[in-house]
């Protein structure tokens, strides 16, 4: 489960990533078509304001999660794990 949890954090969080690259890549490209005039027959030129919108909650939210889930895949301290390595058990007739 902990290497599951590893893979899955790092997905949402490359995704995340990803998707708010796309979503700056669309608004850049929509006001350079407009800017250039593509879309009009008559050639004139429009100049636009663009505004850099901040990315939605759902890529903080997937990120988030994501980065969650990367640090649960990693097991406790190694402290932790190796305390009660070197406890033995006596013998029932010791004294």
């Amino acid at each position: 489960m902990n290497q599951m949890n590893k893979i899955l954090g790092v997905v949402l969080m490359v995704a995340s990533v990803f998707i708010s690259t796309l979503e700056r890549m669309s608004i850049r490209l929509s006001a350079a078509l407009v800017e250039s005039g593509s879309g009009s027959e008559q050639g004139l030129r429009e100049v636009t304001q663009t505004v850099d919108v901040p990315t939605g909650l759902l890529v903080y939210f997937m990120f988030f999660v994501g980065f969650v889930l990367l640090v649960a895949g990693f097991p406790g301290t190694y402290k932790n794990k190796n305390k009660n390595r070197h406890q033995y058990e006596r013998p029932e007739n010791y004294q």
